[in-house]
Formats: C-alpha cells, sequence, structure tokens
C-alpha cells in the first residue's frame, strides 16, 4: 500500500480503511501478548529442561554402575538367563497436546516391563534403573519437541508482529494522512470556489 496509484481519496474509503488499522492494531496487540506468554513459557521450559537433563545424566551413571555390578556379580551368561523373567514389554501411544495452541507430542505408558521377583537382587536392581532410565529418556525427549514447537511459534509470532508494526501499520497509516490530506485540500479549494462565487454575486447585486 506504500504507492499512492490508484488510491480513492473519498471519505468512504479512509473510514474503510481506519476501520480495517483498527482492527489490525488489535490483532496485533493480541499477537504482541502471545508472543510475550510464549516468551515466558520458553524460558521456564527451557529451565526445566536444563534441570531435567542434569539429573537425566547422573541417572545413566548410576544404572550403568548398577548394571555393571551384575554383570560382575554374575557373569554375562547368567544375567542374560535371568533376564528372561522380565515379563511385558515398554509400550508406549502417542497423543497430541497443546500449550497456548501449540500442539506437541504427549507419550502415553500403555504398559512397562515388570521385574520379576526371582532375579537377583543386584540384578533386580539394575533392571529397575535401566528402566527408570527409558521412561526419563522418553519423558524428556517429549519436553525437548514441546520446548522445539514453542520456540518455533515463538519465532513465527515475532515476525508477524514485526512485519505488522514495522511495514504493514506504517503502510496503512501512510495511505490514510495521504487520503486525510487530499480531502483537506478538497475541502479548502471548495471553501475558496464558494467565497468567491459568493463575492461575485455580491458584486452583481451592487
Amino acid at each position: 500500500m506504500s504507492s499512492m496509484s490508484g488510491v480513492r481519496p473519498t471519505k468512504g474509503y479512509l473510514m474503510d480503511l481506519k476501520r480495517r488499522i483498527s482492527f489490525i492494531e488489535r490483532g496485533t496487540e493480541f499477537l504482541k501478548l502471545k508472543r510475550d506468554h510464549l516468551a515466558k513459557e520458553l524460558s521456564t521450559s527451557l529451565e526445566v529442561l536444563r534441570g531435567r537433563r542434569k539429573l537425566l545424566l547422573q541417572n545413566l551413571r548410576d544404572a550403568y554402575g548398577a548394571l555393571t555390578a551384575a554383570y560382575l556379580s554374575l557373569g554375562p551368561t547368567e544375567v542374560k538367563s535371568q533376564v528372561r523373567a522380565v515379563k511385558k514389554r515398554l509400550e508406549l501411544e502417542v497423543l497430541p497436546r497443546s500449550v497456548m495452541g501449540v500442539r506437541y507430542p504427549y507419550v502415553k505408558f500403555l504398559s512397562k516391563p515388570q521385574v520379576g521377583a526371582e532375579l537377583d537382587v543386584t540384578l533386580s536392581h539394575a533392571a529397575k534403573k535401566v528402566q527408570e532410565i527409558l521412561e526419563e529418556l522418553i519423558q524428556t525427549a517429549e519436553f525437548e519437541a514441546r520446548v522445539e514447537r514453542i520456540a518455533d511459534e515463538l519465532g513465527k509470532t515475532n515476525r508477524k508482529v514485526n512485519a505488522l508494526e514495522n511495514t504493514i501499520i506504517p503502510s496503512y497509516k501512510q495511505v490514510i494522512k495521504f487520503i486525510e490530506d487530499k480531502l483537506d485540500e478538497e475541502s479548502l479549494e471548495e471553501l475558496v470556489r464558494v467565497k468567491l462565487i459568493g463575492g461575485a454575486l455580491a458584486r452583481r447585486r451592487a
């Protein structure tokens, strides 16, 4: 709308443009509010994610230590033999969730492996640690996807706000000013014309 060619300098068109820019400005304020909320949500989520990753690394070390202890205590053959006592499998379902309109995958656990009581105490402890790690890995991956989606939506929203504030709204305001100036110019010309006609009629009557 930066070019004025084809712009109709009429009061009707001016009112229409003012209604449009009012709607755009309200939409921009909503997007800015959304952007601020997304930024806050992203900041909080990143802090949580850092904590989860730190805890996950510590638990990975613990699980590796427990598994190493089981192998050293029982030997690889016995460990493989006893592992058959673990019942069920880890079954998952990926469902959609959303935060502030941003969709991300949510992992629902349908079934988890059950560690049998017949396992050696050392191996049972290691198996439980490994199972916990698997669950934590899945939940951390889910949270990472959530953070990525929020960050992506924040970037899109910020680009929209910048385009509206720096390009679209100024463009509308420029056209509105152009029409207002034209209408003022036409009003002034009309006033001058009326005065000239009035002066001419007065002179004739005299």
